[in-house]
C-alpha cells in the first residue's frame, strides 16, 4: 500500500503527505489563512525555497514582508525533490559562459557555484535540523561517451578553482555497489539535506524575523492599484509596493506570460521502507547520493531513517500499478539478486524547464519580480535567487548573474509540452537498455 495513491495522469499533484520527506520533517508551520486587508512593503507569492528565503531576507533587512502560500509551506516541488544541494546547473562552465556572455557568465559561475555554501551557512546560522550530509553527490556517466563529457566538465571546473574530481569505474563501483556506470563527477561543493525540514526551518526563521506568513491562501487576482500592487485571495487582500513571484512551474493562471517562459515537467520518486543493514551494504554502500547522465536522469539516495529513494524526471508512471514495479525494475538492473523491497511512498512534483537550460530573471511589469526555470536544480539556486529578488525589491545594490528582462515565450511551447511528456514516458520505459 502506497499511502492510498492511485496512478496519476501527467500534471496531477498528489498530496504532500505522499512524499517520503513527510516521515522525518517534523511538524508543519501551521500559519493562518489570510483574512482581511493587509498592507506591507513587499508581498511574496509562494512558500518554497525561493519565497521563504526572500521573506527571510526582506524581514532581516527591516522590510515589512508578507508571504502567501496556496497550500502549506513546501507543498510544491520544494517538499518533493531529491534533496540534493548542487551548485549551478547541469551545464558546464564553458556552456554557461557561452550562453550568458562575458558579463554575466563569470558572475553566474561564481554566484551559483557558491550557492550551496549559502544553504549551508543558513542551516548553521538558523540552527535548522535538516539532516545535512556533507558527502558530495555522485553524477554518474551511464556510458563511455558521457564519461568523456564529464571528464571535460571536471577539467573546466577545476580551471576556475572548483573542488571537483573524476571517479573512475572501479572506485565508483565500490562507492555505489553497482558496476553499470562508466565513471563519475564528484563535486565537493554539493551535499544533501532533508528538503522539507529545511524549508520549514527557513519559514520559521522568516516568521521569527518579522515576516507575516499565510498558508492556504491561494492568490486569485493580481493587479495594479495606482503606484502599488494588490494581491487578492478568497478572504482577504495584500497591498504592497513590490511583488516577488516565487511560484515557478505552478504560476499558471496568475501570470500566463510568466508561465509561458517555461515548460513544466514532472519529477517523481518511490521510497522503500527503511532497509536492513545487509541490504544497505549492497545499495550505495558509501552512503553517497547519486544521479546519472541519462537524458531522463535517474536519482537514488537514502533518507535519514534508511529509506531508499529511486526517482526520475517525468510524471508518475501510469503504465504500472501501485506496487513500485518501475522502481523494482530499475534496482534489478543496477543490483541483480536483491530481495524484493517493500515500497512505502510514491509521489511527484512539477519543475520548470527553459529552452537554454538556465534560470531566467524576469520582470513582467514594474514592481513585479521573479526567477523561473531552475531546470531541476532547485535548492541552492532558489536559495540564492531568494536573496537576489529580495535585494532587488528593496533597491539594494546587486551584481546580478542574470539580465533582468521581460518574459519571453518558450519557442514551440505547445509542441514541447506534448513532446516532453511523451518522450519521458517512452525513454523511462526503455531506460534499462540505455546502459552501455
Amino acid at each position: 500500500m502506497l499511502n492510498g495513491q492511485r496512478p496519476l495522469l501527467s500534471g496531477d499533484e498528489p498530496p504532500l503527505s505522499s512524499s517520503f520527506w513527510t516521515a522525518t520533517a517534523g511538524s508543519g508551520l501551521s500559519a493562518p489563512r489570510l483574512s482581511g486587508e493587509v498592507n506591507c512593503d513587499v508581498v511574496v507569492i509562494g512558500g518554497g525555497f525561493n519565497g521563504c528565503t526572500s521573506a527571510l531576507r526582506l524581514a532581516e533587512h527591516g522590510a515589512d514582508a508578507v508571504l502567501l502560500e496556496a497550500s502549506e509551506i513546501g507543498a510544491g516541488a520544494t517538499g518533493r525533490n531529491a534533496g540534493m544541494v548542487n551548485p549551478g546547473q547541469f551545464l558546464g562552465p564553458r556552456e554557461i559562459e557561452k550562453a550568458l556572455g562575458p558579463e554575466y557568465g563569470p558572475r553566474f559561475l561564481s554566484s551559483l557555484g557558491g550557492a550551496p555554501q549559502l544553504v549551508r551557512s543558513l542551516i548553521q546560522r538558523l540552527n535548522i535540523d535538516c539532516a545535512l550530509d556533507a558527502r558530495p553527490i555522485i553524477r554518474a556517466a551511464h556510458n563511455a561517451r558521457q564519461g568523456k563529457l564529464l571528464a571535460e566538465q571536471v577539467a573546466a571546473w577545476q580551471a576556475i578553482g572548483a573542488q571537483v574530481e573524476t571517479v573512475e569505474r572501479d572506485a565508483l563501483a565500490a562507492m555505489t555497489g553497482t558496476d553499470v556506470y562508466h565513471s563519475a563527477l564528484l563535486d565537493y561543493r554539493g551535499f544533501t539535506i532533508q528538503p522539507l525540514a529545511y524549508i520549514r526551518g527557513l519559514a520559521r526563521a522568516a516568521r521569527n524575523a518579522g515576516a507575516r506568513l499565510f498558508e492556504n491562501s491561494p492568490v486569485t487576482r493580481l493587479h495594479r492599484d495606482g503606484e502599488r500592487w494588490q494581491v487578492e485571495c478568497a478572504d482577504g487582500s495584500v497591498t504592497a509596493r513590490r511583488v516577488i513571484i516565487s511560484t515557478n512551474a505552478l504560476t499558471a493562471y496568475l501570470l500566463p506570460e510568466l508561465q509561458r517562459e517555461i515548460v513544466p515537467v514532472g519529477a517523481f520518486g518511490y521510497a522503500s521502507e527503511p532497509l536492513d543493514p545487509a541490504t544497505r551494504a549492497r545499495i550505495l554502500p558509501s552512503g553517497h547520493s547519486l544521479y546519472d547522465t541519462h537524458k531522463i536522469p535517474l536519482f537514488l539516495r537514502y533518507d535519514p531513517e534508511g529509506r531508499l529513494m529511486v526517482g526520475c524526471l517525468g510524471f508518475l508512471p501510469r503504465e504500472v500499478g501501485d506496487a513500485g514495479d518501475w522502481a523494482a525494475r530499475i534496482l534489478k538492473r543496477l543490483y541483480p539478486g536483491l530481495p524484493p523491497l517493500r515500497w512505502q511512498y510514491r509521489w511527484s512534483g512539477t519543475l520548470g524547464l527553459t529552452p537554454d537550460n538556465l534560470p531566467h530573471l524576469v520582470q513582467p511589469a514594474p514592481g513585479l519580480l521573479a526567477t523561473v526555470g531552475c531546470n531541476g536544480r532547485g535548492i541552492a539556486p532558489n536559495t540564492y535567487f531568494g536573496h537576489l529578488l529580495a535585494d532587488l525589491a528593496l533597491d539594494r545594490p546587486v551584481e546580478s548573474p542574470l539580465p533582468l528582462r521581460a518574459p519571453r515565450a518558450y519557442p514551440y511551447r505547445a509542441l514541447k509540452l506534448e513532446g516532453y511528456d511523451l518522450g519521458m514516458r517512452l525513454y523511462r520505459n526503455t531506460l534499462l537498455f540505455h546502459f552501455n
